[in-house]
């Protein structure tokens, strides 16, 4: 498994997969129960959290599933850079992390 510092991820733009962009990570937290959390800072200036268990790939953007994916199974297509299964209207790869447009 890769590991990351939080050098690594700083400032890097957190992408749904549905393509929704959440903002850019501020910092990078933990709890005693070992989850860890990004602090994502959005283009509205307010602050969400994104645990680390949601994200499916880091490269030159974070890609996170998103809420909707989550609560309903989606159509999986293949990355065309890579191969990888993604939502059939993701706007990016979730491995990757290439745009699909």
């Amino acid at each position: 498994m890769k590991t990351f510092r939080k050098e690594d991820v700083f400032g890097k733009t957190v992408i749904e997969t549905s393509g929704s962009v959440r903002g850019k990570v501020e910092d990078v937290v933990f709890d005693l129960g070992g989850g860890i959390t990004f602090i994502v800072k959005g283009d509205d200036g307010k602050n969400s959290e994104v645990q680390v268990a949601k994200v499916t790939g880091i490269s030159d953007h974070i890609i996170v599933r998103s809420e909707t994916e989550e609560a309903s199974p989606v159509q999986k297509t293949k990355c065309k850079y890579c191969g990888a299964a993604k939502g059939a209207d993701a706007m990016w790869c979730p491995v990757c992390g290439k745009s699909q447009a």
